[in-house]
């Protein structure tokens, strides 16, 4: 059993599947005998620029530490609807995904 590439939508698929799983597309004899590659694809995109960077990585700190000071503030005021401690919330979780996203495309930029 080999892995193959689906010529529709270009998911891995079983050379032994009759269709795409992905997008259900019958493979052809051309499917069967094509190689798979796991070799990351290069995109048109030119990289980050280091300043690019830097503004991403201030920007999520800056939302990261927003998040907090508004979760602490909300956590002072139980009287506060629930709305705002779900926003409040989302702000925190945005601002860490963020940061760490914006760390790991700091190191990755400097391989």
């Amino acid at each position: 059993m080999a892995i193959i590439k689906c010529s529709e939508c270009g998911r891995a698929v079983s050379d032994k599947a009759p269709a795409c799983i992905g997008c259900g597309a019958p493979l052809t004899a051309d499917d069967r005998h094509a190689s798979f590659s796991r070799e990351p694809v290069q995109t048109a995109q030119a990289p980050l620029t280091p300043a690019q960077l830097r503004w991403r990585l201030a920007l999520a700190s800056l939302t990261l530490v927003l998040g907090v000071i508004v979760a602490d503030a909300v956590g002072r005021h139980p009287g506060l609807p629930q709305v705002a401690r779900t926003l409040a919330a989302l702000l925190v979780t945005t601002g860490l995904v963020w940061f760490i996203v914006a760390i790991l495309q700091n190191v990755q930029s400097r391989r």
